[in-house]
């Protein structure tokens, strides 16, 4: 008889209620409303003072309602809320180190030629292979005065005295526009990603601290990092033809909306993205 597979994980496996109504959903709905019940219920006997209780009771009953119903990008709250601090908090590279067998000293130290004589094999130097990818390289203090000069360089012919043009609040590039938005930096042949933005103000200089979220055309997070002190956000992979949007959050500046229609012809050179 041919056997069932047996499921690895039954955690993952989801108990409907009804509907789609799960019973994790259900475990988000009355733990937030009944943890903000009971807080309402001792509020009521003056056990918690009431500019304390009441704003706990609304808020534990509101997050209980939203992990439960509320989805985000069709994705469940909870789902959500994973993915986007995993990719936050994720390391964008791995590698994989082989390490040597302690069972290989117990090999014989000669091998018989084919004449019967025995001589001793060749000591080969005992390295660590790194499997995988190259990590992406770091960024010196002199290569990041050599991108900085190579920016300053590119847009020292615009008049400063003549306002700058507001970018709208939702950018579309294409490869018929991308050559507007890109402009020439050393170093960038060696980067693997072919999204990378340089993020500065109205007046050219570059913003650090910026979360800039990279999601495909589903709404999945596919990559999520912070600029540096020079301002660029840089991906670590070729990403496939298609649309790709890039949500910028900072404080203190407005971003616009990235919207990048990949083709396939792009090169690694940045794009610039000028706060509102």
């Amino acid at each position: 008889m041919k056997q069932h597979a047996i499921p690895q994980n039954v955690l993952d496996v989801e108990f409907k209620l009804f509907t789609k109504f799960t019973l994790k959903e259900f475990s988000y709905l009355a733990i937030g409303v009944g943890f903000g019940g009971l807080i309402l219920y001792l509020t009521v006997g003056k056990q918690i003072p009431g500019v304390i209780g009441i704003p706990i009771f609304i808020m534990s009953s509101l997050a209980g309602i939203f992990l439960a119903l509320v989805p985000i990008n069709d994705q469940p709250a909870d789902k959500f809320i994973q993915n986007y601090i995993k990719a936050i908090t994720s390391p964008t590279q791995r590698a994989w180190i082989s390490r040597n067998d302690p069972r290989s000293r117990m090999k014989p130290g000669v091998k018989p030629t084919e004449e019967g004589e025995l001589i001793s094999k060749e000591s080969k130097e005992k390295k660590k292979k790194i499997i995988g990818a190259q990590p992406l390289p770091t960024m010196s203090e002199d290569i990041e005065s050599e991108m900085q000069k190579e920016v300053d360089k590119e847009f020292e012919d615009i008049d400063k005295t003549t306002p700058l043009t507001l970018n709208p609040s939702e950018l579309i590039i294409t490869e018929e526009n991308i050559s507007k938005y890109q402009f020439k930096a050393n170093g960038f042949d060696n980067y693997p990603g072919n999204i990378n933005l340089w993020i500065c103000d109205k007046n050219y200089k570059p913003i650090s601290g910026v979360i800039a979220t990279l999601v495909d055309d589903s709404g999945n997070i596919l990559y999520a990092n912070k600029t540096g002190n020079n301002g660029y956000f840089l991906t670590n992979r070729k990403w496939k033809p298609g649309l790709y949007k890039i949500t910028l959050e900072s404080e203190g500046f407005t971003l616009p909306k990235v919207n990048i229609i990949l083709s396939g012809k792009e090169t690694n050179l940045p794009i610039k993205i000028s706060a509102l």
